[in-house]
């Protein structure tokens, strides 16, 4: 018996069985005919997740550019990007460095390799912006993760690949139900951007009327995220974790208030823990509001919940809304260190 000739239903629990991978390592196998074209697709596109070299490849395929092949079908979109140098830096070879004239060749090999960053971050911006438009007219999307990290230090690197205005696209979305925005990595690009718009956040918190879970990590925050649009709202949501802590490759530095040039980290933890207060007698079943940050001078991992008041300590590898047995009921207060301050003290 062919396999095309089961029952349409019998065919989508097949194709939803085989995943969105088996299409996606071939597009052809997409080609088979006009019938398993219209079982394949669905599945293939019902969740992906896209490196921006993958992204890439989805765009040359055309498959972008016919939208309503992915519109009707795009429940889950899983980015993870890992910075515009992980596609275009190769590392420098020792041999090389010590070649004659090297200093000539590696001033004009430095130059090049700007001009190449430039170039990869205007396609990556536009690449994104594509997918952001297809995002919105995506019915049926319900999960958003995006994952930025491995980013080079602010002062070495010509721009950033994330947009202000490309953010704020994807988060017009009217019916996600998870909200995942891991941005450790990278500074949104403001370029361009006047008025309120410097910021994200207010266009989160218009998301919670939806959202049963968020959880979030960026260079800049403030409690608007925890601001929902309708003060009368009913919500949904139950799982909430705001990060507030960034490692590096040196060091580890912390979040800090949107449009504010300095102030410590204890600061914005109780203002977002004071917003994330009011918001869990908005939330109809509230299961987990957790505030993460790291402790100075121990560098542990604490987590803050809001609904019971404890700090947990966390692992590297754990969950930012996991449980621990270990638990502070009582801290000693932490004295308020700036980023700015911590990092003079390294140096010193």
């Amino acid at each position: 018996m062919s396999l095309l000739r089961l029952p349409p239903e019998i065919l989508m629990l097949i194709f939803d069985q085989i995943g969105s991978s088996f299409s996606r390592e071939d597009l052809g196998r997409l080609t088979v005919c006009k019938q398993w074209l219209g079982f394949a697709l669905p599945a293939c596109f019902k969740c992906i997740t896209l490196s921006q070299e993958t992204l890439r490849n989805l765009i040359t395929s055309g498959i972008i550019k016919k939208s309503f092949l992915l519109t009707n079908s795009l429940e889950t979109i899983d980015l993870e990007l890992r910075g515009y140098q992980s596609c275009i830096f190769p590392p420098y070879s020792q041999e090389y460095a010590q070649e004659p004239n090297s200093l000539n060749a590696t001033s004009s090999n430095e130059a090049s390799r700007d001009n190449t960053a430039k170039t990869c971050i205007k396609t990556l911006k536009n690449v994104f912006a594509q997918l952001a438009i297809v995002a919105q007219q995506s019915n049926r999307l319900r999960t958003l993760r995006i994952r930025a990290w491995s980013s080079p230090e602010p002062a070495s690197r010509p721009g950033d690949y994330l947009t202000l205005a490309t953010m704020q696209a994807f988060l017009s979305l009217e019916k996600l139900r998870v909200l995942v925005l891991d941005l450790s990595g990278s500074f949104l690009d403001a370029s361009g951007e006047q008025g309120n718009s410097y910021h994200i956040c207010p266009a989160i918190g218009a998301l919670l009327r939806t959202l049963r879970t968020l959880h979030l990590r960026m260079r800049s925050i403030c409690p608007d995220v925890l601001k929902p649009r309708d003060p009368d709202d009913s919500l949904h949501l139950s799982v909430v974790a705001i990060n507030l802590s960034h490692p590096g490759i040196m060091s580890v530095t912390h979040s800090k208030q949107c449009g504010s040039r300095g102030g410590g980290v204890l600061r914005l933890k109780a203002a977002i823990q004071e917003q994330g207060e009011v918001l869990a007698t908005r939330m109809a079943s509230p299961k987990t509001i957790r505030i993460l940050n790291h402790s100075l001078p121990q560098f542990e991992i604490q987590s803050l919940d809001v609904l019971t008041g404890k700090t947990i300590i966390l692992d590297d590898d754990m969950a930012w809304d996991e449980d621990s047995k270990t638990v502070k009921e009582e801290s000693e207060p932490e004295s308020e260190i700036t980023d700015d301050g911590f990092s003079t003290f390294l140096d010193e």
